[in-house]
């Protein structure tokens, strides 16, 4: 029992199973009961007695190896070698990222947690990094340690691998001394020329030597292979840096836009943090598209009562740099804008309550009692941040209500709207109100009286169309691609560690006789059978 505890295989189950418990009753059991109490103690205590066990061995092995090195480098050049401490810091990325990716959402206003976990949980989870764990001091620590552990793993294992593939021995002869080392069977053929072409077709290069009436042939292929798994743990820490540039350096935002509008600040963090991007961003058109606009582009047929529901929405963006237009292109659900290391990713939408476009009937006063038809002087049309001219008169939106009965139903899309202009005429200010009914517009000017007593006009709706805003989700990752460079490496270097092997064949020969020695750093028996199957029957 005691050998168990001690074993780090029987601690990295106990810390798995007591994670496993704890994540169950934070966020799978509505209420846990007796039988989940009783469970997570047996297993804290389970977990605390072999971390305890493996604290105890642990230091009881470094003093050993203090001591047998003599100097605390050696000692801490051992200790970030070990192959247990990768596979501990592995299990805790591996614990923290599922949390972060699957459990708790990150970046959300604190009430977010306080209403989908309560307020014990929220606190916790807040004080402990578990709301932005992939920030958190600790996460960075940990792939920081990691690719520690990697580089002096490497260190320490490449002087022996690269003396194995590159070293003196690749080229010895099979001389008497070196075959007991060997251990060579021996085969008959009929001349060395037979080996050499059997190995040279086996894609062996072959040195051929001959001395003393003997023939000596070193063959080998594949010694890169003993390097892939170098160019393995170069890829992992180039993608480590990667990730440590974006955790360190990136960033990503909420940046909504109105129509026609230009914004360069996003919003951060579940603070709101304003941070200002090297460039702006304007929304030069947004399109909500239905499932019969979508199939109409796809050339395909919807059913009728689904025809008007929302599919999609799509904005249509210009990249503004130093006052120049530098890039354009739209930005739809799942299909990202990506500029330099930005994407800008479509994330939500909706009404500003502003105007993006509205007609207006201008009529003159005096004349409508007279004349109706030429009491109409013109139609303009008005936008929300522009001002319109219109004969001796500046014209601009001031403010708009969508729903004049129920304002919170305007922002939904129903729409009643009703419009307060901004006119100057004559160097005077006039606040002229526009309704979606021209009978509600005109009595409305008859209740305003006085103010609007000597303005000559009255403006009549002629159509409406609420301004929108685009939601951007703009996230700047600088680290992107290097962490696909690495990537890429990772593919070379686990096609070289895994689907090509090193070996190396000696051979001597004397007379019809040859004796045969192998190494292959994988798949050797198999090897052996075939080479000696191939060449002739083995004689021992």
């Amino acid at each position: 029992m005691t050998a168990l505890l001690n074993s780090f295989g029987y601690f990295v189950v106990s810390l798995i199973l007591f994670s496993g418990v704890v994540i169950y009753g934070l966020f799978h059991a509505d209420e846990p009961g007796i039988i989940y109490w009783i469970l997570l103690t047996l297993t804290g205590l389970n977990l605390l007695s072999s971390l305890t066990a493996i604290l105890i061995k642990g230091i009881k092995d470094l003093v050993k190896d203090y001591r047998k090195h003599g100097n605390i480098w050696g000692f801490f050049y051992d200790f970030f070698s070990s192959l247990k401490l990768a596979i501990f810091i592995m299990l805790l990325l591996g614990i923290f990222s599922m949390l972060g990716s699957t459990y708790i959402q990150q970046l959300q206003p604190f009430e977010t947690y306080l209403d989908r976990f309560g307020p014990t949980k929220a606190v916790w989870f807040w004080k402990l990094w578990l709301t932005d764990v992939f920030h958190s001091w600790y996460y960075i620590s940990l792939i920081v340690l990691l690719a520690v552990n990697l580089i002096v793993c490497s260190i320490k294992r490449l002087p022996r691998i690269w003396k194995q593939t590159f070293g003196s021995e690749r080229i010895l002869k099979l001389d008497e001394r070196t075959e007991k080392n060997l251990k060579p069977v021996s085969v008959r053929v009929n001349s060395p020329d037979e080996i050499i072409t059997y190995l040279a077709k086996r894609g062996f290069k072959v040195f051929k030597e001959e001395e003393g009436g003997k023939v000596y042939l070193f063959a080998e292929k594949g010694r890169y292979s003993r390097l892939g798994v170098y160019v393995v743990h170069i890829s992992l820490l180039i993608i480590m840096l990667g990730a440590l540039i974006d955790l360190l350096i990136g960033i990503r935002g909420f940046l909504p836009v109105p129509e026609g509008s230009t914004e360069d600040v996003m919003l951060v963090g579940p603070q709101d943090r304003p941070v200002k991007l090297p460039f702006a961003v304007h929304l030069k058109e947004f399109r909500i598209i239905t499932y019969e606009e979508e199939a109409r582009e796809k050339g395909k047929k919807v059913k009728e009562e689904f025809g008007q529901a929302v599919a999609s929405y799509r904005s249509r963006i210009e990249i503004i740099n130093s006052g120049k237009k530098v890039a354009e292109g739209p930005v739809e659900v799942n299909e990202p804008f990506i500029f330099r290391s930005y994407r800008i990713f479509q994330a939500s939408y909706g009404l500003t309550g502003g105007v993006k476009d509205m007609g207006l009937v201008v009529v003159d006063k005096d004349l409508a009692g007279k004349d109706p038809e030429k009491a109409i002087v013109g139609r303009i049309r008005v936008r929300s941040g522009e001002v319109t001219e219109f004969r001796d008169m500046l014209i601009s939106v001031d403010r708009v209500m969508l729903n004049i009965f129920n304002p919170d139903a305007g922002f939904d899309g129903e729409l009643a709207p009703a419009v307060v202009l901004k006119v100057l005429k004559d160097r005077k200010d006039y606040n002229v109100p526009v309704v979606f009914d021209p009978q509600l517009t005109a009595f409305v000017y008859s209740e305003l009286g006085e103010n609007l007593e000597d303005f000559p006009y009255v403006f009549f709706m002629d159509g409406f169309v609420p301004q929108f805003y685009s939601g951007f989700q703009v996230s700047f990752h600088p680290g992107t691609n290097i962490i696909w460079f690495g990537s890429a490496l990772l593919v070379l270097g686990m096609i070289l560690a895994f689907y090509t092997v090193h070996r190396k064949v000696w051979v001597r020969i004397e007379g019809d006789e040859a004796r045969i020695a192998i190494y292959s750093h994988k798949f050797k028996e198999e090897f052996r059978k075939s080479l000696l199957k191939d060449l002739g029957s083995a004689k021992g």
